[in-house]
């Protein structure tokens, strides 16, 4: 029988395949800002396809500066915080939709 403690071989696991606590921090920092921002972006949308089309560039402009002076992977470099803030947008955007489809959508009528 093995008497090693279960836990320390799940973690040799995830560092064999390359997850570090630091990496896994940083996911739960991007997925948490992506939450937030979809909030942001469920909480402004109208009954007007248009102006939601011209509102969802806020959250993307948002994330670019949030990363730049506080991001996980771009501190100080606009080229790295702008792909850093595609993909917190792309995340908030879904997770507004998730919200809009259980609390209902303006533009559904519902």
């Amino acid at each position: 029988m093995n008497s090693a403690n279960p836990s320390n071989s799940r973690i040799d696991k995830l560092k064999d395949v390359g997850l570090t606590k630091g990496s896994i921090k940083a996911a739960v920092k991007v997925m948490l800002r992506a939450v937030l921002l979809g909030t942001f972006l469920y909480l402004i949308l109208t009954e007007d396809p248009d102006l939601n089309l011209k509102l969802n560039i806020l959250p993307y402009i948002i994330a670019a500066v949030w990363s730049y002076f506080d991001g996980v992977f771009a501190k100080r470099q606009w080229k790295i915080s702008f792909l850093e803030a595609v993909f917190i947008h792309i995340a908030a955007v879904q997770f507004g939709r998730m919200l809009s489809f259980t609390f209902g959508n303006p533009l559904l009528g519902a």
